[in-house]
């Protein structure tokens, strides 16, 4: 049966190369099976070491650590602003990044660890209402951006909350959906794959 075939049993293709290339597939199925069963744990794993080191570079300036608070801080600048004015302050320096991340960053990482008890009990935000979720930050951010008013901390905080409350409740049933679609495809793989479904039973 061609699904018995060694894909790399090839008369012109040297023992090496065969060997060479079924490693290399080895490490491919491998990684891909270790992402398919970890991804949560590495997506909320760099949300929480994102919000963390913010959080370490005015408290390492505090402690006498002053280099490494610079340094964090100087990393974020790539992220943020880093406004004064639109900023959190500990021990009296500052934090990384603006309120608004701080929000969001902090909002996705707490709703990440609450999706990773419930997972395929919750299911997928509407499109809709993901969209609408937006409109609070989109208003807020956008006319401040345009010099037109300028938000308050409170506004940041709330509107950055829920966009990434949204965010997760709406991306992360997606991802867990086309995890389990690639690696059982075909309908059942895909019906026991939908948050909130029941698996399949096959028929007799």
């Amino acid at each position: 049966m061609l699904a018995d075939r060694d894909p790399f049993a090839a008369q012109d293709i040297s023992p090496r190369r065969r060997a060479l290339d079924r490693a290399a597939q080895a490490v491919f199925v491998t990684t891909q099976e270790f992402l398919a069963a970890h991804w949560l744990f590495l997506v909320n794993t760099t949300l929480g070491l994102y919000i963390g080191l913010a959080v370490l570079s005015p408290l390492a300036s505090a402690a006498g650590l002053a280099p490494l608070g610079r340094f964090l801080f100087s990393a974020y600048a790539y992220a943020c602003h880093q406004l004064p004015g639109r900023s959190f302050f500990l021990a009296g320096y500052q934090v990384a990044f603006c309120e608004r991340d701080v929000a969001i960053y902090s909002s996705m990482f707490l709703t990440g660890l609450f999706y990773a008890t419930r997972r395929r009990r919750i299911r997928r935000l509407p499109l809709w209402v993901y969209l609408m979720a937006l409109v609070p930050i989109a208003l807020d951010g956008g006319t401040q951006l345009f010099g037109w008013r300028e938000s308050t901390w409170e506004l940041r905080v709330v509107t950055g909350a829920i966009f990434g409350v949204a965010s997760v409740w709406f991306l992360f049933p997606y991802m867990e959906f086309t995890i389990d679609e690639l690696a059982s495809p075909g309908p059942a793989g895909r019906e026991a794959a939908l948050p909130g479904r029941p698996p399949a039973v096959a028929e007799e």
